[in-house]
């Protein structure tokens, strides 16, 4: 009965260990940063952005990105978003608030032009905003990758 108990306790633990592990040859090639440490988000607090503003950029087409300092997700694609709000002037920033509004279902944001009518999925998102109007919402971080590296 005792090593029934442990089984029951170990078998979850080893399936966890084996959730989202991509194999080797599908894997995407992202830029790899070693030291995940240097990078911070007041490193480019320059382009943060009020949620409330998001609709107010002066650019034909630009990306919001949304985040939350305590989000392991977002912690994790330091790295890689950093480098990129740097290097590029179409990425924009909004971190987490109350005002932020999270829906169960993005897809009813594509085509809308005002906040009234909008939300994002959770953190971290990323919108695409073309002329106005929301184009692209996604969330999470292999879509986020792919988004912005192609």
């Amino acid at each position: 009965m005792r090593y029934f108990r442990k089984l029951l306790f170990l078998l979850p633990l080893l399936m966890l260990g084996s959730c989202n592990k991509e194999d080797e040859k599908t894997k995407p090639n992202y830029p790899s940063y070693t030291n995940v440490d240097i990078y911070s988000y007041s490193d480019v607090k320059d382009k943060e952005i009020l949620y409330s503003n998001i609709f107010g950029i002066e650019q034909s087409s630009y990306y919001v990105y949304f985040y939350s300092r305590t989000c392991s997700h977002c912690n994790d694609l330091k790295p890689f978003i950093i480098p990129m709000i740097v290097d590029r002037n179409d990425i924009y920033l909004v971190e987490a608030s109350e005002q932020v509004v999270i829906l169960e279902d993005v897809s009813i944001t594509i085509g809308v032009s005002s906040i009234e009518n909008f939300g994002i999925l959770g953190y971290p998102s990323l919108v695409k905003i073309e002329e106005k109007v929301v184009t692209k919402n996604i969330a999470g971080i292999n879509p986020i990758k792919n988004e912005l590296t192609n």
